[in-house]
């Protein structure tokens, strides 16, 4: 495992999506922390930048190296090694490249223009959602064939997590206004792990009054040492059971 960690690293390192990814986030983090006097005005704007992007990108990315590297995956699988080795080394490698382009492109602005706990905690829940979008990426691709249903495949996820959920939320929370929907909302809230960070974020910068009334619920939820021991507690979760699901769809896979 660690040799193939070691190799895809390399060859990730090398790879210019990877260095242009670095690049983009730290344009942009730069950008922002330059055009906005006020430095909680830029991380605002960067959560809302990095909620979208990062998640994308990281999806897109992995199913795509996925698809282009079977072929080095096929003599591996032919090797005195478990599929279960090949496929955690590259995983990590996957996750380290992405976590190395983001701590450049995007820790070092926060760095430099806003140190303290808001730029950790949106440092911390972007390396998370990496994490866990670099896994259901891996799941994507081992489950189907063909890439270019693998591509479409994430694309949809990613709008299903972006757009659709906090769609179907808002009409929900419309719908059942005159119930009490309190011990709905923050389980709803773990079903995206898109929203989950951002809620996280969102609360440390105190603005859970621009969230509304589900603000609240939040703020009274996450708020506690309890609640982000809950949160984290879900977002591991949402690595570790795609995880396994890839494990187990790449260990039947005919290569």
């Amino acid at each position: 495992m660690l040799k193939v960690f070691k190799y895809t690293l390399i060859d990730l390192l090398r790879n210019r999506f990877v260095l242009s990814y670095a690049v983009l986030l730290l344009a942009i983090g730069q950008g922002l922390f330059l055009l906005e006097e006020d430095p909680m005005k830029a991380i605002l704007s960067l959560v809302q930048v990095v909620m979208a992007l990062v998640p994308l990108i990281a999806l897109v990315f992995t199913v795509v190296y996925i698809y282009d590297t079977q072929e080095f995956t096929q003599l591996l699988a032919v090797q005195p090694m478990t599929r279960r080795s090949i496929l955690l080394g590259q995983l990590l490698a996957m996750c380290v490249a992405m976590l190395v382009a983001q701590a450049f492109g995007l820790g070092l602005p926060l760095l430099v223009h806003a140190p303290g706990s808001a730029s950790l905690l949106l440092s911390l829940s972007g390396s998370a959602l990496s994490i866990i979008f670099v896994v259901l990426g891996a799941l994507i691709a081992t489950r189907l064939r063909e890439k270019a249903r693998g591509v479409g495949m994430a694309l949809v996820v990613w709008l299903l997590f972006v757009l659709v959920h906090d769609a179907l939320l808002l009409a929900l929370l419309f719908t059942l206004s005159d119930y009490p929907i309190e011990p709905w909302i923050v389980p709803l809230a773990g079903l995206n792990p898109i929203d989950l960070a951002r809620i996280i974020v969102m609360l440390e910068i105190d603005l859970a009054a621009m969230m509304g009334y589900s603000g609240a619920v939040y703020k009274n939820f996450f708020g506690s040492n309890m609640g982000m021991l809950v949160a984290a507690l879900i977002m591991l979760l949402w690595a570790l059971v795609p995880g396994w699901g890839a494990m187990r769809a790449f260990q039947r896979k005919d290569l």
